[in-house]
Formats: structure tokens, sequence, C-alpha cells
């Protein structure tokens, strides 16, 4: 139904740019699309300092768009994903080397600021429109925003962060790492940034509504190139984020713990009025198939998940799993529009149907789409047997419609 495209179609990362390896990208999207699929691009909001000829930078320095150093004019630069222009990376460095040699300086815009949202929806209508190249124009339906918390590859910025009181406050909470402050791999809290009204405040301030705040420009924009309600997907949300946007759960690997946990973070972010995206679920119905009845058939050095790279044993299963979603989807879609119309949740924990039952309040392993379909699901390897607690009301069996 939908294609994602991570950073790789981009040129070194640079967001707004296509890569010479993905040349026959525009013509694939326009191909999927005239058989009634969608696609959905990456951006992220870090944006290269070290180019020589870069209109997204260019642009963002006469619109006054980055977070800087307090009471200067001065940038602070991390880095993220883009690439210095003219490296070859040497993938056998340890990470740590890689970013300090490979890694250009990068911006971040301040998405509070009304110039960053003009700037933003620029760049993203010539994403859409190339001015300069109409084959090189992609016809994107929805926009996926990463990093977005925002999340660096150094502590605060290159150098170091000049504010010690609101980096390392009196009480540290446990974040990634106590010993490097509120700055480990994000922004320096002395950041500055400029609410709409112009009102300075420092990032310390609106850390936590970094994302949120990266939101409504990005559907804003997205509905303004393409006509269409689309969607926008972010790694970083608030409380009212899901007016604007869906949140996805950030990069895992197909692992028993982590469809453990997967399950308990899709339980508590809807509380936030945001919707997690249900394409998750799809997938992890998959993993609780393909890990009970694959999962010896896959070494560690079988890098490909592609379901036609598997064997026709997975293929058979994969195939029963996608009718399955294909036949919910009515329902899906249903559960869909009441959240966006009325703000219910479409994944809930069964304590929100069956509040009276104490014995659902601390279940976390089984889960509702919506007021009518319990997933019990198998998270442990080896498991033939899932204890699963059906609370009083009549059940039927999804596939063979039994009381």
């Amino acid at each position: 139904d939908i294609q994602y495209a991570d950073i790789d179609y981009m040129e070194r990362q640079l967001d707004f740019t296509l890569s010479p390896h993905f040349a026959g990208l525009p013509a694939l999207i326009n191909k999927i699309r005239e058989e009634g699929m969608r696609f959905i691009l990456i951006l992220d909001p870090a944006i290269s300092a070290n180019e020589t000829n870069y209109l997204a930078f260019t642009r963002a320095l006469e619109k006054d768009v980055f977070i800087k150093w307090p009471n200067t004019d001065d940038i602070i630069y991390a880095k993220v994903w883009p690439d210095l222009p003219n490296v070859i990376v040497n993938d056998s460095l340890d990470w740590d080397t890689q970013v300090e040699i490979y890694r250009a300086y990068t911006a971040f815009p301040d998405f509070f600021r009304n110039s960053t949202t003009e700037w933003w929806t620029r760049e993203i209508a010539e994403v859409y429109d190339n001015p300069r190249n109409a084959s090189q124009s992609l016809k994107f339906d929805g926009i996926w925003i990463d990093m977005n918390e925002p999340s660096s590859f150094v502590n605060g910025a290159v150098g170091g962060c000049r504010n010690q009181e609101l980096n390392f406050p009196p009480y540290m909470p446990q974040l990634g790492s106590r010993a490097e402050g509120l700055a480990f791999k994000t922004l320096c809290m002395e950041g500055q940034q400029f609410l709409p009204d112009g009102s300075p405040v420092r990032h310390y301030d609106v850390h936590n509504l970094y994302g949120w705040s990266q939101t409504k420009p990005t559907l804003d924009a997205l509905r303004s190139v393409t006509g269409e309600r689309g969607i926008v997907v972010t790694r970083s949300t608030f409380p009212s984020s899901g007016k604007w946007s869906g949140h996805w759960l950030g990069d895992n690997t197909a692992a028993w713990n982590q469809l453990d946990k997967s399950i308990i973070e899709t339980l508590t972010i809807p509380k936030k009025s945001v919707v997690v995206i249900i394409e998750l679920f799809f997938i992890i119905e998959l993993f609780f198939i393909s890990l009970q009845a694959c999962w010896s058939l896959v070494s560690s050095e079988y890098l490909t998940q592609d379901p036609v790279a598997w064997n026709s044993t997975f293929e058979d299963i994969s195939r029963n799993v996608l009718n399955i979603r294909y036949s919910l989807l009515p329902y899906l879609y249903t559960l869909m529009y009441e959240a966006n119309a009325r703000g219910s949740t479409v994944v809930r924990p069964l304590l929100h149907e069956f509040v009276d039952d104490k014995l659902t309040w601390e279940i976390y392993k089984q889960f509702l789409w919506g007021p009518a379909l319990l997933i019990s699901p198998v998270l442990e390897q080896g498991a033939v047997v899932v204890n699963a607690y059906l609370p009083n009301a009549r059940w039927y069996d999804y596939h063979t419609v039994s009381n």
C-alpha cells in the first residue's frame, strides 16, 4: 500500500536532494502511484553547513531560521547524518571516528519561527516540483520526519556547550548519560530560539517541543504542495501532536524483546492524543508468525528482511498475514477516522474497555484494536501456547468465528 524511502535516497544524506544512485526514484514513484499505492519520503531537521552550492542552507541563512548561541549571531553546529562533500566513508572505522572525520557540520532550524515555516514549505515544495529539473520531482504523498528530539551525534555542539548550569542542573535525570548532562546526543540547552510572536526562549525550556513544533509546518507544507490530506509521521511527539501527525517508534530490530517493548510504547503513546502508526502492527503480526516458524532458518549473517528473499514457507506465511491485514483494513480505517474526528484511540489496552475489571489494569502483553478486536500475540521464542486473559464478554475466534 505504501512505500517508504529512508535517507538513502538523498545525496550524502542532505535534505531536499536526490542521490544519483536513486535517479530512477521519480519514475518509480509515478509508477506505483498509478497502481494505487502511495509514497512517503523521510526528512531530517538538521541541514548541512559545509556545502558550496546548497540552496536549502543558503536560503535558511537568508531567512535566519537556525538555532544560535545566545546573544550572538553564531549558529550552534552539531553533527548528524549529512556527510562532507568529496569523501568516501570507510565503514570499517568505529562510529565515533566516522562522525569525527566524515560528518558535516549541521544546523538545526527553529520551527517556532514564522520564517522557518516559510523556508521549510518552500524546500518541500521544490522536492515535489523541482524547478531546476522537473524529471527529479518526487511526487510523495506523505512525509516521515526523524531525528527531531532533536538528535545529534555529538553532545550539545561541535566543541561543546558553554553553560554548565543549564546542561548540568542540580538534579540530573536518568537519560542517556547522567555524566554527559542534558546535552547528551542533542543540542546545548542554552540555544536561543524565538516563539512566533518574537519572544526569546531557551532551548532548555522548549526542548521537548522540538518535534511538536516541526509537525504542523510539515503537514501544512505537505497539504499545500499535494492538495491532499496526506500524512506526517514523526519520531518525537508531545501532547496534541496527534492533531498533525502520527508517531513511529524509531529504529528497531526483528528481536523478541523489541517486539515486547513495542507493544508497551504503542499502548502508552495514545495517552498524548497521538495515533501510533498502525502499520507497525502489520509488521508485528508478521513477526509473531515468522519469528516462530522461521527463526531457525535465519542466521546472524542473513541480513535481508524482504519477504521474497526468504523461502517458500515464509512466503506462504506472509501471504496469509497480508490477506488478514487486507480483510481488516475497513475496520482499521474506521478506527483511524474516529481517532482523527473524535480523539479516540486505535490501539488500546484492555482496561480502556473493561475499566471495572481490575485484572485488566496491569495487562500489557495483549491489546485491542478499537473496542472489538483482541490481539494476544506470541512474544517468546519457541512458544506454542499463549496465556491470554479474556474479560467477561462474548468473544469470537477471528479465524473460525466460533463463540
